[in-house]
């Protein structure tokens, strides 16, 4: 698996146009595209992360040009903020079911 996080810095005035563009950017997500999440830090509000679980390298390589891809970006651009992206490759993990 793969693990991807973009970062960026959203004033308080566009926190709901980031919130309100990731969930409708995720009405058809990618088929490997095993989870994201948006999330705000607790210690710096400013702070938002999309972070983004995908089944493999490949996956990822296929829709990073792609519209996802593009579009998270996207949503932090038109929130004011130029996000960094960081990658992960998941070497273990757990899941509670």
């Amino acid at each position: 698996m793969l693990l991807t996080i973009l970062t960026g810095h959203v004033a308080k005035e566009n926190r709901e146009l980031l919130k309100e563009r990731f969930a409708r950017e995720l009405h058809n997500p990618p088929q490997d595209l095993l989870q994201t999440f948006l999330i705000q830090s607790e210690d710096d509000p400013h702070c938002w992360q999309i972070i983004s679980l995908w089944r493999n390298l490949e996956a990822y390589e296929k829709e990073h040009s792609g519209k996802i891809m593009e579009a998270c970006v996207q949503m932090f651009c038109d929130a004011g903020s130029t996000p960094d992206r960081t990658i992960f490759h998941v070497t273990e993990h757990y899941t509670r079911v």
